[in-house]
């Protein structure tokens, strides 16, 4: 069996798959250099590896959060956001043998002590209701482990498709929402969590379906998770 039906058939099963190495080199760095020069003009200092971690938190901190949406904003329709979209697309035509196109970018980032940028259990049906969608992340500048709050997942929860009956949760007007399940505690019990752990490179696309959810950085580093959405075309 060659690898696309390989990761096929684990997508539809499990509601997700990991792909190891999928992203180059150069693209990596391109990601790194893009995100420390966006946020060094946007936040007016000179950022580096090193630092950009102590200074992110400190403005989350000082809830000084509109320059830390301004600077995501920007940094996500960056080229290489651009360029790897590409790539995903013609990867979800070897993989589903299906046509996609771009919907946007983003980032999840993860900071110790916030609760602003974390989503609870959700699928990301809600978000599009109207469109068949395709999920993709992957860790830029650190990779996205358990202790830095990578998402994790409930595998095989897609099988339940989209569920309507859910609570909105807002923690503040600054805060993301998070269309919960009413029934989540009793889907808890029929599915296993999984964690995304992904080393630099790595990529996972997620299905529209799968109940998921952001979790608690306890490292001293943010989370920085590239996001890329597609949709089926019509």
């Amino acid at each position: 069996m060659d690898i696309a039906k390989i990761y096929n058939r684990k997508f539809y099963s499990d509601g997700y798959v990991i792909i190891k190495d999928f992203l180059n080199n150069n693209e990596v760095k391109n990601f790194e250099n893009f995100l420390l020069n966006v946020y060094s003009k946007q936040l007016k200092i000179n950022l580096n590896k090193k630092n950009i971690h102590s200074i992110i938190k400190k403005y989350e901190e000082d809830e000084i959060y509109d320059q830390l949406y301004a600077a995501l904003k920007k940094f996500s329709k960056t080229k290489p956001f651009i360029d790897v979209s590409k790539k995903f697309i013609k990867l979800c035509k070897l993989i589903f043998n299906k046509h996609y196109k771009l919907i946007g970018a983003g980032m999840a980032i993860g900071i110790n002590g916030s609760k602003r940028t974390a989503y609870e259990w959700h699928q990301e049906k809600p978000y599009y209701k109207s469109l068949s969608t395709m999920h993709f992340q992957f860790p830029i500048l650190n990779s996205c482990n358990k202790k830095n709050g990578t998402m994790s997942v409930l595998v095989g929860s897609n099988k339940l498709g989209f569920i309507k009956k859910v609570n909105n949760k807002k923690l503040s007007k600054k805060s993301i929402n998070s269309f919960i399940p009413k029934n989540i505690n009793k889907i808890k019990k029929q599915f296993s969590e999984k964690f995304i752990n992904m080393n630099l490179k790595d990529i996972v696309i997620f299905s529209e379906n799968i109940i998921h959810k952001t979790n608690k950085n306890i490292s001293n580093q943010v989370r920085f998770a590239g996001i890329v959405r597609l949709k089926k075309k019509d």
